[in-house]
């Protein structure tokens, strides 16, 4: 049979609670990827903000750079993303799959506050930091997914959902040249995942379907530095504190199995990881009207840790070790100012390590970015962005192994408005 048995294999995200369906063999937690920029302007230059950021979008990259912030500011964007799959399964290449979604992407505000020297500034904001939202098609022979007549095999995912942070944080100059900053971030999300496969063969015939529904919070905190180096040269570097998170589940499923039908009904469990530090740098030249940012970023998520929900801990621990890894993260971000049109251009490429190893990477994630803003009068500006996102991999739970292929567009808009 082409059927997979998954009761004994179960790769889910966050699915892996011996309440439910048995210890890991492989652990994937959705919360170590599927990045999604905070703020149009970062969303224009590949996310390149460490050292080159200067609005509310600091709060999440670099919170030391607040202080540039000089005027009361409040922002709010929305984001549109467009997910395709294509899978090849043995010679069969699936028809493509898309998902779209729209989204309230991010807001905040930024206050200054007086003081006699330097700077100070406060802000707050909530933004979606991951999106979860994804779709996945396969099948043995070309259209019998969508049209299951005969003979074949066909399987599906659906994930809907996104992580949120609340932020807090500030910034003061405690030189002419350097700014610290700090901020604590509250996280909140939920993600809800739908798998079917049908198969018939002959006579034979099986059908499976079930949902995970993950809720998610956990808190976490950075610290930043700014420096600049005169007018032409800035300096950031951030490190962002270890996260704990816990994911509450409730799961069902169906099977019917040639006439013999079986069910399990809502169950739910809980569990607890921390993801490990993460380090960042960035640097920002500015020639004239241009500014060119490079940013670097590095995880280490060999050191995710469960805390609770296994049977074994330790087993759950060693699973990690063995299917994730190190990642250094890079951005490169430009922008183009006309100050007698007020409109500035944007681009920029970062690349976005996938961690998770057990899927073979056959291409890692590219982010290719452009965008622009607009200063619509002295106080009210608008941005805009888009992104084109892909990557490969290789799924060896299946048969012959399967090969996915993810393209993902996004567009932002936003509006700022500074008093």
């Amino acid at each position: 049979m082409i059927r997979i048995s998954f009761i004994f294999v179960i790769i889910l995200p966050g699915l892996l609670l011996a309440q439910i369906g048995g210890d890991p063999g492989a652990v994937y937690e959705m919360a170590t990827e599927n990045n999604i920029y905070v703020g149009v302007r970062a969303a224009g230059m590949g996310g390149a903000q460490i050292a080159a950021g200067e609005d509310g979008s600091a709060l999440w990259y670099n919170p030391a750079l607040l202080t540039r912030v000089r005027r009361i500011e409040i922002s709010g964007a929305l984001s549109h993303q467009r997910f395709f799959n294509k899978t090849k399964y043995g010679t069969v290449n699936s028809k493509q799959a898309q998902m779209n979604k729209t989204r309230l992407s991010s807001f905040w505000a930024v206050l200054p506050v007086p003081v006699e020297q330097g700077g100070l500034s406060l802000a707050l904001s909530v933004n979606r930091v991951k999106s979860f939202d994804r779709i996945l098609r396969l099948e043995d022979k070309n259209g019998w997914f969508e049209t299951p007549v005969g003979d074949g095999y066909g399987y599906g995912e659906d994930d809907i959902g996104g992580l949120w942070a609340y932020s807090i944080g500030g910034a003061i100059e405690i030189s002419r040249h350097t700014s610290v900053g700090a901020s604590i971030d509250f996280l909140e999300g939920k993600d809800t995942f739908s798998r079917l496969t049908d198969e018939v063969e002959g006579a034979y015939y099986y059908s499976f379907r079930s949902n995970l529904e993950d809720s998610y919070s956990g808190y976490s905190g950075k610290i930043g530095i700014s420096y600049s180096k005169g007018s032409n040269v800035q300096i950031g570097a951030v490190i962002r504190f270890p996260t704990p998170i816990t994911v509450s589940q409730m799961y069902d499923d169906y099977q019917d199995d040639d006439g013999d039908i079986s069910i399990t009904y809502p169950t739910e469990a809980e569990y607890e990881y921390t993801l490990p530090f993460s380090f960042g740098v960035g640097t920002a030249f500015v020639v004239r009207d241009l500014l060119i940012a490079v940013d670097i970023v590095y995880t280490d998520y060999t050191q995710l840790e469960y805390k609770s929900g296994f049977s074994s801990l330790a087993e759950a621990n060693i699973a990690v070790e063995r299917n994730y890894r190190d990642v250094l993260a890079w951005s490169l971000g430009a922008e183009y100012f006309f100050p007698e049109w007020g409109l500035s251009l944007r681009g920029g490429i970062n690349k976005d390590p996938i961690p998770f190893e057990y899927y073979s990477i056959d291409k890692d994630l590219m982010i290719f970015t452009a965008g622009f803003s607009y200063l619509l009068d002295r106080t009210l500006k608008m941005d805009f962005a888009v992104n084109f996102l892909d990557w490969k991999r290789y799924d060896p739970d299946f048969e012959p192994v399967a090969k996915e292929k993810f393209d993902v567009q996004r567009f932002y808009v936003g509006f700022t408005y500074r008093i």
